[in-house]
């Protein structure tokens, strides 16, 4: 699954901060321990050779290697030792002779030694000074400072992981904010998808963002004044066209009830003539019906029961109202433009389907759902694709009436309604429709 643009962006921040933050923190600790150890061993290795000194002198005066230990000041937790010949001997016995390393104390009869060594799992600086008739040595515990190092160490870490939590909230607040305006604008290019054609997005003075809001709201303006010409171009030519259509359908079907009176080959182009001509009028009808839609024609919204206005639709067709099953949910809706979408769906099922099967009503937690099954032979994947389009109909409808306006003209009305209306297979071998009206948007 590909991850989003802000919880990449929000990542690289986390990664970045991550980053920088455990450089700083290793060079921190470097540097720390670098300095807080040399200071230690500095310091321990004064105070060593003075002891060693102090040790000397008293040994060079005739007294016993005990009396000498008694001349080094107690100061902190180091522990003084001499060897005379093979001999230790030491004023405490935190850390045994035999411990300590003979390479250290090779090392001391040429002079002198120092090295940082672990004995019983704790470290230690030992010092060793070469004295005319003993070996000096002293060991100072560094466990103090192991365990301030220890303790240093893991707050930098913790710091570095509050760095990249830190890092990763700043991503995605001015990945937020940065991609405001791009939610903006494509919430502004689904309201205007959905038929809210006067949808714009306000200018907000900023010069990298403004262009493109002005772009996007020009391209608007555009195609609501080419939908706008279309409609009102649809309108023009289906009024035009109604007076004189409405006058030959008069003649017709005044020719129609003298049909009798004429020869049978007259007769039978007069029925076709009347047929034609009633088929012309429904499509201009449509049209009007179309071009009307969304425009000056708001929805008026009221409480009905769904499943009665089912009812009303398939009983004004002359149609058993057993069709209709399921839930009576009652939501606000405007009545005559649901009837208008259900009724179209009714006749798209009685004119292709071969006839509707049945109407179920489904009540959902959000939303109420209407089912419309036929039993015709179904609709080809790449036909229901476009089925929604005006003048669009299946090869399985032709030569079977309509000018293929009903079911676009439904898909309109169910949009101005806020529903959404698409085909599937029904499984009663035909076309099923659903209607999904929204309750939130229609209450």
């Amino acid at each position: 699954m590909r991850i989003g643009l802000r919880t990449r962006v929000a990542l690289s921040f986390a990664v970045l901060s991550l980053v920088v933050a455990g450089a700083i923190s290793i060079a921190t600790y470097s540097l720390a321990s670098f300095y807080l150890l040399s200071q230690r061993e500095t310091a321990a290795l004064t105070r060593a050779t003075l002891d060693a000194r102090a040790v000397g002198a008293t040994l060079d005066a005739g007294l016993g290697p005990t009396a000498a230990l008694e001349q080094v000041p107690a100061v902190g937790t180091s522990q003084p030792m001499v060897r005379v010949g093979q001999t230790w001997y030491t004023s405490a016995v935190t850390v045994p002779p035999d411990a300590l390393p003979k390479p250290l104390l090779e090392l001391a009869e040429n002079g002198g030694a120092q090295q940082r060594v672990e004995i019983g799992g704790e470290p230690y600086y030992v010092v060793a000074v070469a004295l005319p008739s003993a070996t000096y040595v002293e060991v100072f515990p560094l466990r103090d400072l192991d365990r301030i190092l220890t303790i240093g160490g893991w707050a930098l870490i913790t710091q570095t992981l509050i760095a990249a939590v830190a890092g990763w909230l700043i991503g995605r607040y001015v990945v937020g904010r940065v991609l405001q305006p791009v939610r903006r604008l494509g919430a502004a290019a689904r309201r205007i998808a959905s038929g809210e054609l006067a949808t714009r997005i306000d200018t907000t003075g900023d010069p990298d963002l403004d262009p493109i809001a002005e772009s996007f709201n020009g391209m608007a303006e555009a195609v609501q004044s080419r939908i706008t010409r279309e409609r009102r171009f649809a309108a023009n030519v289906s009024h035009e066209l109604r007076s004189p259509l409405t006058s030959v359908l008069g003649t017709a079907e005044l020719l129609e009830r003298r049909r009798d009176d004429m020869p049978v080959r007259e007769a039978g182009l007069i029925t076709v003539l009347v047929e034609q001509v009633q088929r012309m009028s429904q499509t201009l009808l449509d049209l009007l019906e179309i071009s009307r839609i969304g425009a000056d024609d708001p929805p008026q919204w009221e409480s009905a029961n769904i499943t009665a206005l089912c009812r009303d639709v398939v009983a004004g067709r002359g149609l058993p109202q057993s069709l209709v099953v399921g839930d009576e949910p009652v939501i606000r809706t405007d009545a005559r433009r649901f009837e208008r979408v259900v009724g179209n769906l009714v006749d798209n099922a009685q004119r292709h389907g071969a006839g509707a099967v049945q109407i179920v009503v489904e009540r959902e937690p959000n939303q109420v759902q209407v089912y419309v099954d036929d039993a015709g032979p179904g609709l080809d994947p790449a036909v229901a694709d476009r089925i929604f389009e005006p003048f669009a109909r299946g090869d399985s409808t032709h030569g079977s009436g309509g000018a293929g306006l009903g079911l676009a003209i439904a898909q309109e009305q169910a949009s101005v309604l806020g529903a959404t209306l698409n085909v599937v297979a029904s499984p009663y071998g035909g076309a099923r429709f659903v209607l999904t009206l929204p309750v939130e948007a229609a209450s």
